[in-house]
């Protein structure tokens, strides 16, 4: 018996990851109607519809994931087959917040582009994240404790969390000791609590209750940086405005943060595994390379 053909397998497992033939031909470098006449053609064999309209949205039917699901397998067996030479850019649509995209991912964009030039990394940057294996998103570089459900987990970095101000505000207050905090503008941040660094610096400074509060860690840092008060950093998004002095990290004193840096990406991907893979490494080897150098001088240690 004779299988359909790859192009329009290809087409299936597109259309069926990216909800939308209009994205999977983008993808595969086709038109759009040409997509659609794959599928027509793949309904017309299988004598059942593949995909009903909502919207823009073009939703799959329970035969066709179930199709997709094996053929998306296939067809990354099929690419990890041939060596990479002979391969064209695979794909790699990685959902990420804009606060760590911003500080850290996008600066060192062009080393891992040099590094990896046959990965087309794509990045989905936003407060409410994509979940990888829905909408064309292979990964993520989540911040969290390290359990996502439904999603496998790579550690990439810890944290250390410590107070940072502008020069300008602190000395407009006269801020000089950790006590002095208890005279400051204490910028809060959704995920992070000031008590434990209290603890650490040895201040009976009750948690914040009020005052300014963000939920983005990049737009926290801008604050402090414009003078809006102090904020309670990670090491990793700060580095740069501690090199150029925009901003200061005052005190020797830092505590671990439960969370971590994640990639995450479905148990069982349909294509970009060895790219997720390879984005992993780049990153933990970019940090110890980092590290190695001496950035980490410029935060604080305990």
């Amino acid at each position: 018996m004779t299988i359909p053909s790859l192009q329009s397998l290809r087409a299936l497992e597109a259309a069926v990851r990216l909800e939308s033939y209009s994205a999977a031909a983008r993808e595969l470098g086709l038109t759009h109607s040409a997509i659609s006449h794959r599928i027509r053609e793949l309904e017309a064999r299988l004598a059942t519809r593949l995909f009903e309209r909502q919207g823009q949205r073009m939703i799959p039917s329970t035969r066709a994931r179930a199709l997709a699901d094996p053929v998306g397998r296939a067809l990354a067996l099929l690419a990890e087959t041939f060596p990479p030479e002979q391969r064209a850019r695979q794909p790699l649509r990685v959902s990420v917040l804009p606060s760590f995209a911003h500080r850290w991912l996008v600066p060192r964009l062009a080393a891992f582009r040099a590094a990896h030039p046959r990965i087309d990394l794509q990045l989905d940057a936003r407060l409410e994240l994509s979940v990888p294996g829905q909408r064309g998103i292979d990964a993520g570089l989540r911040y969290g404790a390290g359990d996502w459900p439904g999603l496998v987990a790579t550690s990439l970095a810890t944290e250390r969390l410590f107070p940072v101000w502008a020069p300008a505000y602190a000395a407009r207050l006269g801020l000089a000791t950790p006590a002095d905090l208890a005279r400051a503008t204490l910028l809060r941040h959704v995920r992070h609590h000031w008590q434990p660094w209290f603890a650490a610096a040895g201040l009976a400074i009750e948690e914040p209750r009020d005052g300014p509060l963000y939920e983005d860690a990049g737009l926290l840092l801008e604050a402090a940086a414009a003078g809006e008060g102090v904020a309670l950093a990670r090491g990793l998004l700060v580095a740069r405005d501690l090199a150029s002095g925009r901003l200061v990290a005052p005190f020797p004193i830092s505590v671990g943060d439960q969370s971590a840096y994640y990639l995450v990406r479905p148990a069982t991907p349909r294509r970009a595994n060895a790219a997720a893979d390879t984005l992993a490494r780049w990153i933990k080897a970019t940090l110890a390379a980092e590290a190695r150098a001496g950035a980490p001088q410029t935060l604080p240690k305990d």
